[in-house]
């Protein structure tokens, strides 16, 4: 039981072990020297930095992606970023023997490798604080048309022959002069030397530039401070904000109260403009005095007055016959 254990422990351990040792850098996307490229990039900076500032608006408008980049990304890191002026790279070179890159210190730069590109990124020593520069590469197909022209045009019977006539010159062998131009161009057979010689003459590279971009390095002191602003300048900016709708909400009690004074106050305005006149009462008394036909008793009373008046006076009209339309009060 024991030993299944070690074995199991073991097998992990040696398999974590295989998984470290693996390397994850890709293969180069296109052929291209290490050296040549780290020193392309710290020339393409070199070019846009030296820019005046009349052609900068020109770059920016009409320049390709490149001179877009390159050019936007300088004048940040000085205006923005306050790097100070650039001085020296982390990367010295004895840039060219032969017309060729001879050799590269290096003290710091970084080649990423991806699926279609090279990332090169050198760092500048400005004065303020160092700078990152980093050049975007992908493959150029026209360089290979003009290198397979080129090729076609020439030989290496052609290349032999110029080393043979430089070796009578110098008095030495053709071995040897091949031998000294080899070394100077980081080449090994006269096949490569041709490619290289023929790619200086052509102007032309197997990658172009696409995109650079140029960022000042910031202490992590400096960057958790950043942090700390940006997350309180954010959440400040929430808190403003909730506070707002938290009392654009308080007021919506009052809405009710608004719209039933507008709804009383048009009410109102309404009355006012179109008044109800009540309609007039029909008089009940007659025109020429009060009519006091309504008071039975008082009828009843005069009635039989009446009667016996008629009869004083030798009227002995039936009192059926004796019909009393109208009393009024005499004035």
């Amino acid at each position: 039981m024991k030993m299944r254990k070690f074995l199991l422990v073991f097998s992990i351990l040696a398999v974590m072990f295989s998984l470290t040792a693996c390397s994850d850098e890709k293969e180069k996307p296109f052929d291209y020297d290490e050296t040549e490229i780290v020193i392309q990039t710290m020339g393409y900076f070199n070019q846009y930095v030296t820019v005046k500032d009349e052609f900068k608006d020109y770059y920016l408008e009409s320049g390709t992606e490149f001179e877009k980049s390159a050019v936007k990304g300088i004048d940040q890191a000085i205006n923005n970023d306050k790097v100070g002026e650039f001085e020296d790279f982390s990367v010295t070179t004895d840039y060219y023997n032969y017309g060729g890159a001879d050799a590269l210190a290096v003290t710091d730069y970084k080649i990423e490798n991806g699926e279609d590109y090279v990332m090169v990124t050198v760092i500048n020593h400005a004065q303020n604080r160092d700078v990152e520069i980093s050049v975007k590469y992908h493959e150029n197909p026209d360089y290979y048309i003009a290198l397979d022209q080129a090729l076609g045009q020439t030989s290496v019977e052609y290349y032999r022959d110029q080393f043979e006539q430089m070796a009578e010159y110098y008095g030495m062998s053709a071995e040897e002069i091949m031998n000294t131009v080899f070394a100077q161009y980081g080449v090994d057979n006269i096949e490569d030397f041709m490619k290289v010689d023929i790619t200086n003459q052509i102007g032309s590279h197997p990658y172009e530039p696409e995109e650079m971009v140029v960022s000042a390095v910031y202490s992590k002191k400096e960057l958790m401070g950043q942090a700390g602003m940006n997350t309180l300048l954010g959440m400040g900016t929430v808190f403003v904000v909730l506070i707002f709708i938290s009392f654009i909400i308080s007021l919506f009690k009052y809405l009710p109260k608004l719209f039933d004074k507008k709804k009383n106050d048009k009410e109102e305005k309404e009355d006012f403009k179109t008044p109800s006149i009540p309609a007039p009462i029909p008089s009940l008394v007659p025109e020429g005095g009060e009519n006091l036909a309504g008071d039975e008793e008082l009828v009843a009373v005069i009635t039989a007055a009446i009667y016996a008046a008629e009869a004083a006076n030798g009227n002995t009209n039936s009192k059926d016959k004796l019909v009393v339309r109208s009393i009024k009060r005499a004035r």
